[in-house]
């Protein structure tokens, strides 16, 4: 495992210098994110039982409000955000090109923004659940569940074989995800230099999709980088070990989180980006290198992945090191997730966040002794 820097001069320094690294490209969904900010978990379903035994009712005592949303836009965001100017492709209705415009900076290209589908939404409902902050989704899917390689007009296509990376990203929903992949990887690969990154999201709802993905286009050699969480991770490691009932439950040790993450490594040869709340790591079959989450007060739970994919993209680009990597992913997403108002970080606030916290946290430094 990699020893890691014990300052983070060398990266505050790149962040102080910026360079022009192309435009990546971003896709596929866009959705509009009702949240419903609420207390514990147990008060919220025992408030809603009431409602029901009575018949029905209002819930009250939490706060609501809209905002962007869909894995795709809210890494976009990010990413423009830390500088960059990225490429967004995705598929929406007519309302949905009408309110995106409301809902994310001016500054975002949306000049490849399709309105021939069906708007995507979902209720976010954010509580405390065993002293963890979560967020429970619940989606109408719309496009996200039909976007195929085959919508991709001439002009998507030359965005993509332009750019220098394209990051495919929330195929939880599309039953066709491994084909879409597949499609668009194999494309990349014969066409473009970009480097390919994917990030399913939660694949509970469509498992079937896991075991294609890791066997057809991990293992296959056509994605560069798969980032995943604790979840998504184990979800992998079941496709690739036979569907061991081992990895059917979440563990909650976060040293079954490296291995499953590592197993997934070692079975596609595929570069995997773990990402969990008390460490980050990056796994090429045998070789890591871990980093520790920052400690930092969790006022957002929805869209911290995307903060921190956004984060990693920006340094993969900009060819740092990989702890230095590791550690402005984390730092992109845990400013996201305190942040008040769901916002991005900018370069100069990561600066100023670095300049003010430690390097390591007790659990990394244990992890990193036994690895």
């Amino acid at each position: 495992m990699e020893a890691m820097e014990l300052d983070y001069a060398r990266l505050i320094k790149a962040l102080e210098n910026p360079v022009d690294v192309g435009r990546p490209v971003i896709l596929p969904d866009f959705y509009v994110d009702h949240f419903v900010i609420a207390g514990s978990f147990d008060e919220f379903i025992d408030g809603l039982t009431r409602l029901a035994k009575q018949g029905g009712g209002n819930l009250l005592g939490n706060k609501q409000f809209l905002r962007r949303g869909g894995n795709s836009v809210n890494t976009a965001s990010a990413l423009l955000t830390l500088g960059l100017d990225p490429v967004l492709i995705i598929t929406t209705d007519d309302y949905g090109s009408k309110i995106l415009p409301t809902l994310v900076s001016p500054d975002l290209d949306l000049s490849h923004v399709h309105t021939d589908g069906r708007l995507s939404s979902t209720v976010s409902i954010e509580l405390e659940h065993e002293g963890r902050r979560v967020n429970l989704m619940v989606s109408d899917s719309g496009s996200a569940a039909e976007f195929s390689f085959s919508d991709l007009t001439e002009a998507d296509l030359s965005a993509i074989q332009e750019s220098n990376l394209v990051a495919l990203l929330n195929l939880n929903h599309n039953p066709d995800a491994p084909q879409l992949a597949q499609d668009l990887f194999e494309m990349i690969g014969a066409s473009s230099k970009a480097l390919r990154f994917m990030d399913i999201g939660d694949p509970s709802g469509h498992l079937e999709i896991v075991e294609p993905l890791a066997r057809n286009v991990l293992a296959e050699g056509l994605v560069d980088i798969v980032s995943l969480n604790e979840n998504e991770a184990r979800w992998f490691a079941w496709a690739v070990s036979g569907k061991n009932r081992r990895w059917k439950q979440l563990s909650a040790d976060p040293e079954e989180w490296l291995s499953a993450a590592q197993l997934v490594s070692t079975e596609t040869g595929t570069k995997i980006d773990l990402h969990t709340p008390h460490f980050a790591a990056s796994i090429s079959e045998d070789s890591i290198t871990l980093v520790p989450a920052f400690d930092t007060v969790n006022r957002v739970a929805c869209g911290a992945g995307d903060a921190w994919n956004a984060g990693s993209i920006y340094g993969t680009l900009r060819k740092l090191s990989e702890s230095d990597r590791l550690v402005l992913a984390n730092a992109v997403a845990s400013l996201y997730v305190a942040s008040v108002d769901a916002s991005h970080p900018s370069p100069e606030e990561i600066i100023s966040f670095l300049r003010s916290h430690p390097s390591f946290e007790s659990l990394g430094e244990r992890l990193v002794s036994r690895f």
